[in-house]
């Protein structure tokens, strides 16, 4: 099984781990991006039509291929944090989290006791099916230290409460959403304001040596944001690198 948190850590590594995110349901599509190279993976459970049982079988090719299988979870409900986490993803994605009691309220959700909520699933296959170890031990040490709880940071009253976010005993890393950013600012992308509330968030997460990372559509922009000292980065996803080449060759035909 391939870690997210251990490849954050991972010495020698000279560029942060690079993934994607995935909407189409299809093994396949996980089985591309891993013999491509990606290191991880967030399955879009939020927007994409991925069922639980999509996420069962992605989650499982991943994890076979070495790609670290991240789910972005739709909402701040417990019932699929169970499940998705019981299936053996290795980190969770939450979307708008706008404030310490919503952070405090999914990382719980996320963590075993004493530290949360998180229910004894070591049948599961995040439990080997029950052969982690005697008894759950494996099972419960993976999930303290391994599961990465991830909030996203998509709104501006999300910036302006970062350091809260930030503090979250069990928080692993923040996400910076620059589309629902923007979006709930009423801006473009590209305006100061957005740019200066991002540069804002990636300042105070390397205060509180949080691991931070954003999106970028493309290689260029990746490397823009790999200069500014991002942990890891999201780059396209599979529709969009689809769409992108399917474009690229019928417009090359044409020509």
């Amino acid at each position: 099984m391939t870690w997210l948190k251990d490849l954050l850590g991972e010495p020698g590594r000279k560029v942060p781990p690079i993934g994607t995110f995935m909407k189409i349901p299809a093994v396949e599509t996980v089985e591309i991006v891993a013999l491509a190279g990606f290191d991880f993976i967030v399955l879009d459970y939020e927007h994409a039509p991925l069922t639980l049982s999509d996420l069962n079988h992605m989650i499982l090719v991943a994890r076979a291929l070495g790609v670290a299988p991240v789910v972005r979870v739709p909402d701040h409900g417990y019932g699929d944090v169970q499940r998705v986490l019981d299936a053996g993803a290795a980190g969770l994605f939450f979307p708008h989290v706008s404030d310490r009691a919503e952070c405090e309220q999914v990382v719980r959700q996320a963590s075993h006791p004493p530290y949360g909520t998180r229910g004894a699933g070591g049948g599961m296959r995040a439990g080997n099916w029950g052969m982690a170890g005697r008894g759950n031990a494996s099972y419960v040490k993976d999930g303290v230290e391994k599961v990465m709880r991830i909030p996203m940071i998509e709104e501006k009253v999300a910036v302006d409460n970062a350091d809260d976010i930030l503090s979250v005993p069990g928080v692993d890393a923040v996400f910076i959403g620059p589309g629902d950013l923007s979006m709930t600012m009423g801006l473009k992308m590209t305006d100061p304001e957005v740019q200066s509330a991002i540069e804002e968030v990636l300042k105070k997460a390397k205060a509180a040596r949080v691991p931070v990372g954003t999106v970028s559509a493309d290689a260029a922009g990746a490397r823009r944001l790999i200069d500014k000292g991002y942990d890891f980065l999201l780059v396209s996803n599979d529709t969009g690198m689809l769409a992108r080449s399917a474009m690229s060759l019928i417009d090359e035909i044409r020509a």
